[in-house]
């Protein structure tokens, strides 16, 4: 949503979803059985050294990293709330998981747009996507648009509300002269 005093964004993080992929974490409970069923089988004797790294990697690594992401998906993964004030100069920055929320005001002035991906400038991506950059760094991501167009309006629009934060900032600023 954005009119002429600012900009929201709000990226929802419902708890329904989190409980749909909660049961996915044990995905890896089936190949950790299988793996080590069949390491009780193997001869330590002669070692199969290929098939051991092959079956390592498979059926141990692979689904424990993909468990552990569903599962730290599921319970730090963040809902975002980003307003952008042009009155006041203000960004206000919300992220808000399971065991923690997190609120930070930064200046407009330090916003940056850090990267515009456009979907005609790169085939492969679905959508636009805006990444905005705040003053210590956090990045968020914008990828809610249905055409190029109005990922790049929203560009012009944050370029403009930035424009006057700084210009609102110089003309408080004392001049020196020298």
């Amino acid at each position: 949503m954005s009119d002429d005093n600012g900009l929201r964004y709000e990226r929802k993080f419902p708890l329904w979803i989190r409980l749909f992929l909660l049961p996915w974490s044990l995905f890896c409970i089936p190949f950790i059985h299988f793996y080590v069923g069949n390491a009780r089988l193997v001869d330590w004797a002669d070692p199969p050294i290929f098939g051991g790294i092959v079956a390592t990697f498979g059926f141990l690594i692979l689904p424990l990293g993909f468990s552990g992401m569903i599962l730290w998906f599921a319970l730090f993964g963040d809902a975002v709330d980003l307003a952008l004030d042009a009155k006041s100069g203000k960004v206000t920055l919300q992220r808000r998981s399971l065991f923690r929320n997190r609120s930070t005001r930064y200046s407009l002035a330090g916003l940056q747009i850090y990267k515009v991906e456009l979907e005609a400038d790169h085939p492969v991506y679905d959508a636009a996507i805006v990444t905005l950059k705040m003053p210590d760094g956090a990045k968020v991501r914008i990828g809610a648009f249905f055409r190029d167009e109005e990922a790049v309006a929203l560009v012009d629009k944050i370029g403009k509300f930035i424009a006057a934060a700084i210009a609102k900032i110089d003309t408080r600023s004392p001049v020196s002269s020298g």
